[in-house]
């Protein structure tokens, strides 16, 4: 049972309907509420030395795609200049951690697009960056922000001006509230809201007894509210969280806290946290975290709203993954 509710809890963080993360072969590729895309590439699935390229581009006519280069030591040492060939480019003096200006994104785009890698050294290592799934990648970035057919697409070009593109949407405005600094009791209000817990959701109790020690969190939302987190599962790297709001005086009344995203269905907390108003949550996809999902949610003083949402579908050796934004907001 344990094992269904974190696998449960890592399918959970769920994506708004228009922010779909898609999988081309070694190419991934997702565009948040607001239509800003990005697609990452990476070695190949059988590729022990690890590398990324990360396309981004934001919707509406005349936005410029742009490319951003990281490479990684396997063995933790420092990764020196490096000489990048593809097609017809050799350039060197390429930083592992490289942004590239738009010339050379654009020099580097079409040279990618006529080519099956792109090859990296730095005269002790070599590292290949696969170009397997990259039209499909291209193509839907394109097909989403509405480019196909124009003069403006990556991949399948046309006569179109580039202002037939759907202009870009501003993101939605979130008003966070900050939560007032702790009161000196507040911590000693935990046993008598948590006895109250268990009598009502018995299942995070047999999931993961007391006995067990589960984390336990208690912050101030108000001068007369507090949030509760407590764990309800764990697997090996990492625990799955209910999170409840309650009253700081007797009779409490807690109240489990609705965390959706924005196709309408409830997610699981994951490694939660809560700081400043905001309550975190990232799933791992496997122990050495290269790989998973995260979001975020905004205390507004009467419930908490989607902030933030990404996710990292690439299981492929980078540290920390590379995370593609699936859920923007603007905070006032």
């Amino acid at each position: 049972m344990q094992r269904i509710l974190l696998a449960s809890a890592l399918l959970a963080l769920a994506l708004p309907a228009s922010a779909k993360v898609y999988q081309f072969k070694d190419w991934a590729m997702a565009c948040d509420n607001i239509r800003h895309c990005e697609a990452n590439g990476t070695q190949a699935g059988d590729g022990d030395n690890p590398v990324s390229l990360l396309l981004s581009r934001d919707a509406g006519p005349g936005s410029r795609l742009s490319a951003q280069l990281y490479v990684d030591d396997p063995d933790g040492g420092k990764v020196g200049k490096l000489t990048l060939k593809v097609g017809r480019i050799k350039w060197t003096g390429i930083d592992a951690e490289q942004a590239f200006s738009d010339a050379q994104t654009t020099q580097l785009l079409a040279a990618m697009l006529d080519a099956d890698e792109v090859a990296l050294a730095d005269g002790k290592r070599e590292w290949t960056l696969s170009l397997a799934g990259l039209k499909a990648a291209l193509l839907k970035m394109d097909d989403v922000q509405g480019r196909v057919g124009t003069v403006g697409a990556l991949v399948k070009k046309g006569g179109k001006p580039e202002s037939a593109a759907p202009a870009a949407q501003p993101a939605p405005l979130l008003v966070p509230l900050a939560p007032p600094a702790a009161k000196p009791g507040d911590q000693k209000l935990l046993p008598a809201i948590l006895k109250q817990l268990r009598a009502v959701d018995k299942a995070c109790w047999d999931e993961l007894p007391d006995a067990e020690h589960p984390d336990v969190q208690l912050y101030r939302l108000s001068a007369s509210q507090v949030l509760v987190l407590r764990e309800c599962g764990r697997g090996a790297y990492q625990g799955s969280y209910k999170a409840w709001t309650s009253g700081d005086a007797p009779p409490f009344h807690p109240r489990e806290v609705p965390l959706r995203g924005s196709d309408g269905k409830e997610t699981f907390l994951m490694n939660a946290s809560f700081d400043k108003g905001e309550l975190s949550s990232y799933a791992k996809g496997r122990g050495i975290g290269d790989c998973g999902s995260g979001a975020s949610w905004a205390w507004t003083g009467k419930d908490f709203k989607l902030m933030s949402a990404q996710e990292a579908p690439q299981c492929r050796g980078i540290a920390g993954g590379v995370s593609l934004r699936t859920w923007v907001t603007r905070q006032k």
